[in-house]
């Protein structure tokens, strides 16, 4: 008998080893073993795993698969092939597959990946324009071009069709994973969304719990949507945001700033300049929500009073685990110094938690992305987990405690609460140095608070130990600063 032809053998293939369900028929057409090539990966399939593969997905779905492009020669065979299911609920899928035949039977398959729909025909549209409100995902690997298509078309955001991503974590990841997504389209991108940054749940266990207790997924989605669509500081557009209905999930898509920002770096801390340039944005943000009435009873905002008591505790837990982790690393003094606000922290809370304006809460350098401009410095804040009601003098307090060294705070710490009060005090006369002054001093705990405090999430590594120690060497020299402790 003459030996088939590879275009012949795929006729057979197709039509009766998989349409028709002749499965015995792989004897006739395939060689022993046949050599498939994955992405990544070779596989050898004897004929009777080839049987075994074909025959139980023959019987789970019974697909059917028609040609889109047939090309072949003496030895090749490509197949553009559409394939939908026939039995139980219909998927569509499609591929493209690459055979090479020798002496009549097919020897190697190379597969592409398959994907779902068919392909496309004229009068198609170029873009899905009724793809479903994308899923609550909680892994990279569920950032897909489909995932992307989806979260673009529900924001509102014009694009070509998303035929690639590159996806690269960046940060540290401590109470969320955040990742940068570059987007490849298939078409002409020039004004389309080149990247976004997506923030996703945590990877660490311990993380997750406290997110969802404090609810800081949440209350990040909540403070962009009332910042809007024009905030009154520079903070990234989120293009998309969605949290688990227990609190414990977040996905939050953001426009990513890293081609004309570099990110802050807690350990390092920030220069003068740049602390004056964090201070201006935080005194708008300030000065355009005070007394806003949006914020009364506002139930996303963090209820740092009500919490006080449980918070305390947990202080006291984490000032036992900060001893117990660093003694011998940090200076007695330091640890003394934590220790002493044990008893002292419940009252510092609730003192801090008084206000008339949204502050971000947790302001830190590593909280903000910095643009270098021909006019110096200028600071998108970032991470807004931890928003809340209270003083301006919260997040000024928060920052300069924990993001400049010692000297540098002490350089520019007068100046910067004189430049708040010029601000905020044109919308709030009432709005004085001294009482600036006040607020500053009794916020400088807080810094404290959540250093220590943030050892419970933050497994010990060698970053997480620099950086939690540089923070309380800086927190408890401001404290000493203004004869707190």
């Amino acid at each position: 008998m003459a030996k088939r032809s590879p275009r012949e053998l795929i006729e057979l293939y197709w039509t009766e080893v998989w349409n028709n369900r002749k499965v015995e028929m792989i004897a006739e057409l395939c060689a022993d073993p046949i050599i498939r090539h994955d992405p990544g990966s070779v596989t050898a399939l004897s004929l009777e795993d080839q049987m075994a593969r074909v025959r139980q997905q023959s019987e789970r779905a019974e697909p059917y698969f028609t040609h889109e492009v047939l090309c072949a020669d003496d030895t090749y065979v490509t197949s553009v092939w559409n394939m939908h299911t026939r039995k139980g609920e219909r998927i569509d899928l499609c591929g493209i597959e690459v055979f090479k035949a020798v002496d009549g039977k097919f020897t190697d398959c190379w597969n592409s990946s398959y994907t779902p729909g068919r392909w496309g025909v004229e009068g198609d549209s170029s873009v899905p324009q009724d793809l479903p409100e994308p899923a609550l995902i909680a892994t990279v690997d569920q950032i897909t071009p489909i995932w992307i298509q989806a979260m673009l078309q529900h924001a509102g955001v014009a694009s070509p069709r998303v035929s690639l991503l590159a996806n690269k974590a960046i940060g540290h990841g401590n109470m969320s994973q955040t990742i940068r997504t570059q987007i490849t389209y298939n078409a002409n991108a020039a004004d389309a969304v080149g990247a976004v940054v997506c923030k996703i749940t945590s990877a660490i266990p311990q993380a997750i719990e406290m997110a969802g207790a404090a609810q800081v997924y949440a209350r990040e989605c909540a403070v962009y949507e009332f910042l809007g669509e024009n905030p009154p500081l520079a903070t990234p557009r989120a293009f998309w945001r969605k949290v688990s209905d227990d609190g414990r999930g977040i996905n939050l898509v953001m426009e990513d700033l890293s081609e004309r920002t570099r990110a802050g770096d807690q350990i390092a801390g920030c220069s003068v300049a740049e602390a004056h340039a964090v201070a201006a944005e935080l005194s708008k943000l300030h000065a355009a929500s005070w007394g806003d009435p949006r914020l009364e009873g506002a139930s996303w905002l963090q209820d740092r009073a009500g919490g006080a008591a449980e918070s305390a505790q947990g202080y006291a837990a984490a000032a036992a685990e900060f001893r117990n982790r660093f003694t011998g690393r940090l200076a007695p003094s330091v640890l003394d110094a934590i220790d002493a606000f044990v008893p002292r922290m419940e009252a510092a809370i609730r003192t801090a938690a008084q206000g008339e304006t949204l502050v971000h809460g947790e302001p830190r350098v590593d909280n903000v992305m910095f643009e270098d401009t021909p006019d110096g410095p200028r600071a998108w804040l970032i991470d807004w987990q931890f928003a809340t009601k209270a003083s301006p003098m919260l997040d000024l307090a928060y920052f300069l405690a924990g993001s400049l060294t010692p000297d540098d705070r002490r350089d520019c710490e007068n100046a910067l609460i004189e430049a708040s009060v010029a601000t905020v005090g044109k919308v709030a006369p009432e709005w004085t140095l001294e009482r600036a002054r006040t607020d500053y001093a009794a916020a400088l705990p807080i810094a404290l608070q959540f250093t220590v405090g943030a050892i419970m999430a933050m497994p010990s590594t060698e970053h997480n130990d620099r950086l939690l120690m540089t923070l309380a060497e800086r927190n408890v020299a401001a404290l000493k600063d203004w004869k707190l402790v």
